[in-house]
């Protein structure tokens, strides 16, 4: 027990010292004194390498050049208006039905699905003066910082609670705890957004009323999806983990209601909304975005396996809109799940031939060439998917199956261990592992793998390989 109290003295005194350390950032909002433990040149870094992951996440980008050009040049006036204009700064279209819009340093974007519902200019720069608030104010940094230091306390927990029973369960959950506080603000950050978007609406000569209409616009949005997906709020797991930061809508109301009452004295442009010269801007994207509702319900069918539905719905969208490579590539899709491999390609290239960095058709046509047997020219092609999507798990699996179809363990392994750190439960890929490490005679290592291999798929082929090679390997490794 002694032992114990003196192992929690140390870890308390190391916790206050690095917040003593990490306290003097001034948040360049507030200029308030406030724990953080990244420089603004990370966090910098932490976007840019959060960017692709992100961007993939909610459909890549949507590409209209004019358009992006048009609101970007907004953008960028709230960006030079704000806090900390010297960041870095792009402007992205996500082509994603799902209403959202997102900031980090170095990446503004807005999704076709809530650009579309907007009404002008005013509502626009609300939205987006919202998400550039978060970066100004540093809450992704924040969030970034209490993570940090709840690792650490798990850390130096972890010395304290050594050898006790219960130890590794605490741990568990504290580890739990700490990865949730990175996927949402709080409702002070919300709110802290919402009082600097209005701030930058009404300083650029908008009407800052206008910030109540956008929020009724994003409710509205948020409704109109889930009611073309046939969900309610709380059947969209994603939706309703978006919305519950939020605070209530009368709430919100009131708040905002309140910001403005609370302004400077302002200038507002014209009529300070804008709205013809917006809706004569988001017109085209408009119309696509109509034949992405039946692309929508299309990969709904697909996920449920209605091949043949899902074709017919997609030759309607195409009919409606023949220049979205999304559209050719989940055709792609179909046909492959057909083992129409010509078809497939062909589709693929179509694809690449509208958006030659369209990096889902890079992928399908790995599969594709997995599918043959081709693992060579399959891992080319997941490596161009992974050129433009680091992260993504499919093309890593890909390129690690494909290694492991040539023999080519040491090759294979790699992709293999990234994949399982993002799909840890897979039901193959430690048995996968296994079998390199194996043969590459890191005999420990395999025994782990398999072990792992064992507790999550013990029915499978790999399953019962396992648990062979661990009946003859255990006794070696002790």
């Amino acid at each position: 027990m002694k032992e114990l109290l003196v192992r929690l003295k140390w870890f308390s005194i190391w916790l206050c010292l690095l917040m003593f350390l990490a306290s003097c950032a001034i948040n360049p909002v507030t200029g308030e004194r406030e724990f953080m433990v990244v420089s603004e040149s990370e966090e910098i870094a932490i976007g840019q390498e959060a960017v692709p992951s992100l961007s993939w996440g909610f459909g890549g980008r949507y590409r209209d050049p004019w358009l992006e050009s048009y609101l970007e040049g907004i953008v960028r006036r709230i960006w030079q208006n704000s806090e900390r204009p010297h960041l870095p700064m792009k402007f992205v279209i996500q082509n994603t039905s799902i209403p959202n819009a997102f900031a980090l340093p170095g990446y503004v974007a807005i999704t076709r699905g809530l650009l579309c519902e907007l009404e002008n200019e005013a509502q626009f720069v609300a939205v987006m003066g919202h998400e550039v608030g978060h970066v100004m104010a540093r809450h992704t940094a924040q969030r970034i910082s209490i993570g940090t230091i709840q690792q650490l306390g798990l850390v130096l927990g972890g010395a304290a609670l050594e050898g006790r029973k219960g130890g590794n369960e605490i741990l568990t959950l504290g580890a739990i705890g700490s990865s949730l506080i990175l996927l949402k603000y709080d409702r002070g950050q919300e709110i802290q957004a919402d009082r600097l978007g209005v701030r930058y609406t009404a300083r650029l000569g908008y009407e800052p009323k206008e910030a109540l209409n956008a929020h009724e616009r994003l409710e509205v949005a948020v409704d109109n999806y889930l009611r073309r997906a046939g969900k309610t709020r709380k059947e969209d797991t994603f939706l309703d983990e978006l919305l519950s930061t939020h605070p209530r809508t009368e709430i919100r109301r009131h708040e905002i209601e309140s910001m403005i009452n609370e302004l400077p004295p302002y200038q507002i442009q014209q009529d300070g909304r804008f709205g013809e010269r917006f809706q004569t801007a988001i017109a085209k994207i408009k119309e696509v975005n109509r034949a992405y509702f039946i692309y929508d319900e299309t990969e709904r069918l697909y996920g449920k396996g209605k091949f043949r539905e899902a074709e017919e719905r997609l030759h309607a969208a195409i009919s409606m809109n023949s220049e979205q490579a999304p559209f050719y590539n989940l055709m792609g899709m179909v046909r492959l799940r057909q083992k129409d491999y010509h078809d497939a390609e062909k589709l693929f290239r179509n694809a690449l031939s509208i958006d030659n960095e369209y990096q889902p058709s890079y992928y399908g046509l790995g599969l594709v060439e997995y599918m043959r047997g081709n693992y060579r020219r399959a891992i080319d092609e997941f490596r161009m998917s992974l050129n433009l999507y680091p992260s993504h798990p499919g093309s890593l699996l890909g390129i690690g199956r494909s290694y492991f179809s040539i023999k080519e363990w040491r090759r294979a392994i790699p992709h293999l261990r990234n994949f399982a750190e993002v799909v840890p439960k897979h039901p193959e890929v430690h048995g996968l592992l296994g079998i390199c490490y194996e043969n590459t005679g890191d005999l420990r290592l395999a025994v782990r793998e398999y072990e792992f291999q064992v507790r999550i798929a013990p029915n499978t082929d790999l399953g019962r390989h396992a648990q062979g090679r661990l009946f003859v390997l255990k006794p070696l490794v002790k």
